[in-house]
């Protein structure tokens, strides 16, 4: 077990990475990886295939998402771990969030247009078809059609806060995103905490019920993973990790190269399996 590792942060082509389930398991498998997480934001989709594909490929998986969530205006992701995906209460918030961030990217594409663009809402819309409206699927189309350059200049010249076709979107609460996650039965987890304006900020979202966070992440020093290792202590929070990969979206990681060893996925599940008996006594 000692020797044995998991990325528990990865995105598949249901939300904003461009890897399909399948080839998240291959690239697994390829770096060795013996556990991982599919968080995708704000959608579930790719569980079923996931758990699927975990049995062919002999490689545990860990049913998982990243709410979107805000706390005093800036935008805090939390990722559920071992969430039971068929939790109705679940279905339903993701499938109102869905239909939000549809509406939201509509907007937007029509303030590009209103801008000199020219977006084909209908077209961007069908190639987006069931999977969660991004951003970034604006960008790709935009590329493509030759608006811009680069996914980088859609973002920097229109789609980035305060630039002219933002539109911000509706996001729970730290409290709310939390709460659904352990109505769905599972952990909650801070992702990417370095991002925090307030470190401060991660006692807060303990008394409300977090679980744990990311000490291994991408670019992070030895010093910042000591630094959120020792405010994992200090709280009595979990630990975990991983890549954050997006496929080619993201090339500044990919999966399996940031990990954290299987200990700490044994930690989690000890803890779940503790809530879960206190639940059935």
């Amino acid at each position: 077990m000692e020797n044995k590792k998991a990325d528990l942060h990865i995105h598949s082509y249901y939300s904003d990475s461009d890897l399909s389930i399948q080839e998240i398991f291959n690239q697994a498998k390829k770096k060795g990886i013996d556990a991982l997480s599919i968080t995708d934001h704000d959608t579930i989709q790719g569980i079923e295939e996931a758990l699927s594909l975990s049995k062919i490929y002999d490689i545990e998986f860990i049913e998982g998402i990243e709410l979107s969530a805000e706390y005093n205006n800036a935008e805090i992701h939390i990722l559920g771990y071992f969430i039971d995906s068929t939790n109705k209460s679940l279905i339903e918030a993701l499938d109102n969030v869905k239909d939000l961030r549809k509406e939201r990217l509509i907007k937007m594409a029509e303030k590009i247009n209103s801008l000199g663009g020219k977006v084909d809402i209908d077209e961007l819309i069908s190639r987006i078809n069931e999977k969660i409206a991004t951003r970034l699927h604006l960008a790709l189309y935009m590329v493509e059609k030759g608006e811009v350059a680069s996914i980088w200049e859609a973002f920097r010249k229109y789609l980035s806060f305060g630039r002219p076709a933002y539109i911000a979107r509706i996001k729970f609460s730290v409290r709310e995103a939390i709460a659904l996650i352990k109505e769905a039965k599972g952990l909650a987890v801070l992702a990417h905490p370095h991002f925090l304006p307030s470190k401060e900020w991660i006692e807060k979202f303990s008394q409300w019920g977090l679980d744990g966070i990311e000490v291994r992440y991408p670019r992070y020093t030895p010093s910042i993973v000591e630094q959120f290792s020792q405010i994992a202590e200090r709280l009595g929070l979990l630990k975990s990790g991983g890549s954050d990969s997006h496929g080619s979206y993201k090339e500044f990681t990919s999966i399996g190269e940031v990990w954290i060893p299987y200990t700490w996925v044994e930690r989690l599940k000890n803890v779940k399996r503790d809530l879960l008996y206190k639940e059935n006594i």
